[in-house]
């Protein structure tokens, strides 16, 4: 590991993983941003925009198929190539799609690809940075994919007003196709000796046996069933209750990527001094401000503290999905925490949508968004409990055998 750690090694790396979040964060600021609002715009349902805001999460769902089939390729080449076909499909998706329906399916498509590197991606990051330096280093990145984000959700914001959604889009994927090329050149040594795969049932009994990771990921299942339950209604509410325009959706995000990118300064050096645990729990109490906020106003121009609280909650979210494994899981097992993470996520994040979709039908948008507070709250209730058992010592826990060609 040391090796990898070698300062010049390290810049090289920061350098390519710079140059792949500032082309990513062109392309998943529009497609994030506006994918919602266009399939919303060409008649689709709630159904079709639950579909879309849940299409992260089920690759997440997904990943740890992909964190199984791909334990015994390098990481680099891992997330590299899905990045790569995943941009790919996209692009190919956006051109042959004719309704809203075909476009929310391609987005769905495009993160189960993306989003299968997850382990991979974790074991990247726990081992191309220091401990010491690993929340900056990942900070700045991500703040260069806000700036370019900004410059992405302006320009979007105004030429899909005047052109064709697909060929916005199209042009938003075409972009990080070099900077999901240039992963390949990440220089990482893999420690010495064979992956053996374990089985579900073994990994799972495992992660169950750690009570602090069990603690956190229950809190994050009460707490981000409310938040994805709401975050579904944002879009609705923003085209059918406040007829924003796409520039003024623009105007949000380049606002909430602007104030990310100083949550991102204060949050990794945060981490890097302190504990991942305890920023996750201050992240939940500030993001209930957000349906709150989506409930008091009466105006566009009153969302604009929303995006600001957005920019804040998103920088830190974004770290911490990484960092508390990193702080909690142990060395030899960070591949199957983050999929056991990215799992659990994946689950609540494909349900909750949808569940507030089905909600809608009965309730006011607004009562939706309070039913989410209410878990959010629960939640964040769960996660200080969290904070407390992530103080203590980890019990090792012994894991069971793995399954071997010579068994």
């Amino acid at each position: 590991m040391d090796g990898n750690w070698a300062a010049p090694r390290v810049r090289q790396n920061f350098r390519i993983d710079l140059i792949g979040a500032i082309s990513a964060g062109v392309y998943l600021t529009v497609l994030v941003t506006f994918m919602p609002v266009v399939v919303r715009r060409m008649g689709g349902s709630a159904a079709d925009v639950a579909l879309i805001i849940a299409a992260p999460f089920v690759g997440h769902l997904l990943s740890p198929i992909g964190t199984y089939l791909y334990s015994g390729i390098a990481p680099v080449r891992v997330v590299a190539a899905t990045a790569t076909l995943g941009r790919l499909i996209f692009l190919g998706g956006v051109l042959l799609a004719t309704g809203p329906d075909l476009l929310a399916i391609t987005t769905v498509i495009f993160f189960i690809i993306s989003t299968s590197n997850i382990g991979a991606y974790t074991t990247l990051m726990q081992g191309i940075y220091p401990d010491t330096e690993r929340a900056r280093a990942m900070a700045n990145v991500r703040i260069g994919s806000s700036i370019a984000g900004i410059a992405a959700a302006a320009f979007a914001g105004a030429f899909i007003d005047v052109l064709p959604a697909s060929v916005v889009f199209m042009a938003a994927a075409l972009f990080p196709l070099p900077g999901a090329i240039a992963f390949f050149g990440i220089r990482f040594d893999r420690p010495r000796g064979t992956v053996a795969r374990r089985s579900v049932a073994l990994v799972a009994r495992d992660i169950w046996a750690d009570r602090r990771y069990r603690r956190l990921l229950l809190a994050a299942t009460v707490f981000g069933v409310g938040n994805l339950m709401n975050v579904a209604m944002y879009p609705l509410l923003l085209v059918d209750h406040f007829q924003a325009s796409n520039s003024f959706i623009g105007a949000m995000t380049v606002v909430t990527s602007a104030t990310s990118i100083i949550a991102y300064l204060v949050w990794g050096r945060v981490i890097d001094r302190g504990s991942s645990i305890r920023l996750t729990l201050v992240n939940c109490v500030v993001t209930i401000l957000i349906p709150v906020g989506f409930i008091a106003a009466t105006d566009t121009w009153q969302l604009i503290p929303v995006a600001i609280i957005t920019g804040i909650v998103n920088a830190g979210g974004e770290l911490t999905f990484f960092t508390n494994i990193v702080q909690l899981a142990p060395r030899e097992r960070i591949v199957e925490y983050a999929a056991a993470q990215s799992f659990v996520m994946g689950i609540r994040g494909t349900l909750a949508p949808f569940v507030a979709s089905a909600l809608l039908g009965l309730v006011d948008a607004r009562a939706v968004l309070l039913t989410g507070v209410l878990f959010m709250t629960t939640g964040a209730w769960i996660m200080s409990g969290a904070v407390r058992l992530a103080t203590q010592a980890r019990v090792p826990t012994v894991p069971a055998p793995a399954h071997t060609p010579a068994d």
